[in-house]
This record gives structure tokens, sequence and C-alpha cells, in this order.
């Protein structure tokens, strides 16, 4: 198992990442979109959602010094990359897996955020042709089957180009 990278964000990191949840948040509610995957669609819970994703794409792009090639969808677009060829898998526990859904791009790498407790985790990351196999797939919520990639089967972040 890969071990995790602890991300401490600058005030700057924060303050970015806190703005870009919370507008993603306002477009959703003004455009009445649909959480992803039957999540939440308005409240607190879709924005906690908003917020999290947001701040583990900032603590890979960072980590990974991409943060030039952050937020720039204005929209949420199914297909689209968090960074060029990654999609960043923000969890609200340390304990979670990581989640790809069935109609993810095989190519695409997948990386593994986790944020509890004021901690991030950077766990590692996969190619969605790995984490499609069938012995991830599962239903722990029930009525939201995907993919769960326990993180013993990714690859370290130091591999990741």
């Amino acid at each position: 198992m890969p071990t995790p990278i602890e991300f401490v964000f600058s005030e700057e990191e924060r303050k970015q990442a806190m703005e870009e949840g919370q507008r993603r948040q306002s477009v959703n509610e003004a455009k009445g979109l649909r959480g992803r995957n039957k999540g939440p669609r308005f409240g607190d819970k879709a924005l906690e959602v908003h917020l999290l994703g947001a701040a583990g794409e900032m603590a890979v792009a960072a980590y990974l010094g991409l943060k030039h090639e952050l937020y720039k969808e204005s929209e949420a677009k199914r297909g689209s990359d968090d960074l060029p060829g990654i999609d960043v898998k923000t969890r609200s526990k340390h304990a979670y897996d990581l989640i790809v859904q069935k109609n993810e791009d095989h190519q695409k790498k997948f990386v593994l955020v986790t944020i509890e407790s004021q901690k991030t985790f950077i766990h590692g990351w996969c190619y969605g042709e790995e984490a499609m196999e069938e012995r991830f797939w599962a239903d722990p919520a029930r009525g939201r089957p995907a993919y769960f990639v326990p993180k013993e089967n990714l690859r370290p972040m130091s591999t990741l180009q």
C-alpha cells in the first residue's frame, strides 16, 4: 500500500478551494442540477461535497505543481478532467476507498484524497481500467453502485507523471 502524503493547505490555497466549492454549489443550485450518482443537490450536504471536491483537487494540483490547471470548468461536465488526464476523488473519511463510476474513461488517472478532522491525505492513484475490475464492484450505500478500489491497489503518487 502506498504511504499517504499529508497535505497542508496554505491560507491562499484554502481560500481558493472554499471559493470554488461555494461557486460550484451556487451554479448547480441556480441551474437545478442533480448531485452525481444520486448525491445531494441542495443545502449543507451538497455544499460539503463541493467544498471537499475543490479542496482535494487543490491538494493534488499543488502536490503535482499544476495549480495553473485548476478550476477551468465553469460548469460540471461529465467526462471532463479535474487536471489534465486526472480525476481527483475526494472522500470524507481516511478509511474510505477510491470510488470510480462505471462510465468513466478507462485511460484516465484517478487519485484518492481523503479529508477528515482537518487532515488531508493524498493516498495514490490508478488508471480507470485498473479500477474497473469486477472484484471492486460494490453497492455499500444501496442504490449507488460503483467500483471501490482499496488503497493497497493504488500506485504511489511518486509514480504519477
